[in-house]
């Protein structure tokens, strides 16, 4: 069974209570974070790395993160900042919307040095998203954790998940994206985030698929909501359709569909090194395999509020 270590924000999620929207509830969360969970939950062996607070936040999250069976050793304790803040809000079709509180946070405050400090001979994934890429000190630290993680030869995976809110200068967005890719072998995309990369590129949607390849991206998982899943790569490309389902909340199902398909795909018996890991990508077969595993994941988180909590175990994705 392969190893996760996952990077970037963990937080405090303030989901709603009833219909008024005026009361919320905090509940841990944040997409990396998610899936370092959602790979625990499943069976995998998984650590998480990022700038945490001392605040009372902080040590919730900390403690949250060891009760879903995530290693916390390569936390970074960052004592003078308080913890990350997300107001979640909910349509009636369970779809949400985000407004953060990320301001000098801990979670911001994660540096090269506290990537040089983990032991990467344990390592066989590294997953990482975008959310750290909106200031430029943890956007450096960012692109130096996924040039260390492609040099120990970890299968890297890189979530794109946009939140425009986030970032100061959106000019910034689609360079820094895409800095990353020559480090990247699994890239997720929903289809409205590459549409918007495609146009700053000025390309269509298939140009653009083209040259996240060319940047040297190994395979390419595109999810669009309740529509099929695309899974492409130079070898080959298909679609997988996904269940019809009535959603209670889409927060996390991204993050489920992820560590789904990282956990699927490392979960032979044994020790796989990380690039035979690399080298199942090129198998339509292993990946379709583990597509519609992730498939099921995500569905499954959709059915319930929150995000650990919405995360399967192995036995209900059976």
């Amino acid at each position: 069974m392969s190893t996760l270590l996952s990077f970037g924000e963990v937080l405090i999620d303030l989901l709603p209570v009833g219909h008024s929207g005026l009361v919320h509830e905090p509940i841990p969360g944040g997409a990396p974070a998610n899936v370092a969970v959602g790979y625990a939950k499943l069976g995998g062996k998984s650590l998480f790395a990022g700038g945490i607070s001392a605040d009372d936040h902080g040590q919730l999250l900390t403690n949250t993160l060891v009760e879903q069976g995530v290693d916390v050793s390569c936390l970074a304790l960052i004592p003078d900042a308080a913890t990350a803040t997300v107001l979640v809000s909910l349509d009636a079709q369970g779809e949400r919307s985000f407004s953060f509180n990320r301001q000098n946070t801990a979670d911001m405050l994660y540096r090269e040095a506290d990537f040089d400090a983990i032991d990467w001979s344990k390592i066989d994934i590294f997953h990482l998203c975008s959310n750290t890429f909106t200031e430029k000190a943890i956007f450096n630290a960012s692109l130096y954790g996924a040039k260390k993680a492609h040099k120990e030869q970890a299968l890297v995976s890189f979530d794109v998940n946009l939140r425009l809110s986030l970032w100061q200068d959106t000019r910034l967005l689609s360079a820094r994206v895409e800095q990353c890719f020559r480090y990247t072998h699994v890239l997720k995309m929903s289809k409205e985030e590459a549409l918007y990369l495609a146009q700053e590129r000025g390309t269509s949607f298939d140009e653009y698929l083209a040259f996240c390849i060319g940047q040297g991206v190994r395979l390419i998982l595109v999810t669009n909501g309740p529509e099929s899943i695309l899974c492409h790569s130079a070898e080959f490309s298909f679609e997988l359709p996904v269940p019809k389902i009535v959603a209670t909340d889409t927060t996390a199902a991204g993050d489920s569909f992820v560590a789904g398909f990282l956990y699927e795909l490392g979960s032979d018996e044994g020790y796989l090194a990380p690039e035979l890991l690399v080298q199942k990508l090129l198998n339509r077969v292993k990946v379709q395999t583990a597509a519609e595993f992730a498939i099921k994941c995500g569905a499954i988180t959709c059915a319930k509020k929150g995000a650990f909590p919405a995360l399967p175990v192995w036995s209900q994705v059976q």
